[in-house]
């Protein structure tokens, strides 16, 4: 009878392990890319490449921004903490050589609603956070987005520069690193804004990284607002 009863159990065990009692969901990357914002939505932007995030290591290295205190490892440990089951992202590109903009766009499913504001509440921390691992030109704060309900949205604005002397030196931020390339005795000279957002529908985390002038606040917001209203409809469907 031992024996009967413990074959039975193994049985139980291998019938409900082979149904995926134990395993963990996962949506491939190509499912996810309809909830992406459209480069012909956004004005001036045009598609470069898209990026398959179906491993976390690959989403943190290549999909986050994160400051540089930050390991990697410990963002690994909080996507796959959270029942991560598959993420893409996109990169819009606006200009060409140095005056070129990059946009990065990303979506992330998780097993749960809770799963992804998890996420989302500590990427928001992150961004909250100074970029450079000592004391550095930018200056984190956050912002609304109106019309996105429960979005995270933070503004790094760099802190006014010297112009460069004469002879095109480039100027240097407090932690000693150049602020941009070597620029003509009398331009403009400074790094751009970084703008970083991130909002959820549901189990789906959604985010955007921009650099661009310190004007350009107020387009960003409304930027973020129709990749809000475009993941909506996706998700709905």
């Amino acid at each position: 009878m031992r024996v009967r009863l413990v074959s039975l159990a193994l049985f139980l065990v291998v019938v409900v392990g082979g149904c995926g009692g134990g395993g963990d969901e996962t949506v491939s990357a190509n499912s996810l890319k309809s909830h992406l914002v459209p480069a012909s939505s956004v004005p001036g932007f045009s598609y470069e490449r898209g990026l398959d995030w179906s491993d976390p290591v690959n989403l943190v290295g290549e999909g986050m921004f994160l400051p540089e205190v930050t390991h990697p490892s410990a963002a690994v440990s909080e996507v796959k903490g959270a029942k991560f089951e598959g993420a893409a992202g996109e990169v819009l590109r606006k200009g060409s050589g140095f005056d070129a903009t990059e946009l990065h766009v990303g979506v992330a499913k998780f097993k749960s609603a809770a799963d992804a504001n998890r996420v989302r509440d500590w990427m928001h921390k992150q961004d909250l956070q100074q970029p450079c691992f000592v004391e550095c030109i930018f200056s984190p704060r956050p912002a609304a987005i109106p019309g996105v309900p429960a979005a995270r949205f933070v503004v790094q604005t760099p802190t006014a520069v010297p112009p460069p002397p004469k002879g095109g030196t480039p100027v240097k931020s407090t932690s000693g690193a150049p602020t941009k390339a070597p620029v003509p005795a009398g331009a403009a000279s400074g790094p751009p804004t970084n703008y970083m957002a991130e909002f959820t529908i549901g189990p789906y985390l959604y985010w955007a990284f921009l650099q661009a002038d310190a004007k350009d606040k107020s387009q960003v917001a409304a930027g973020v607002k129709l990749y809000y209203e475009h993941a909506k409809k996706v998700a709905a469907d």
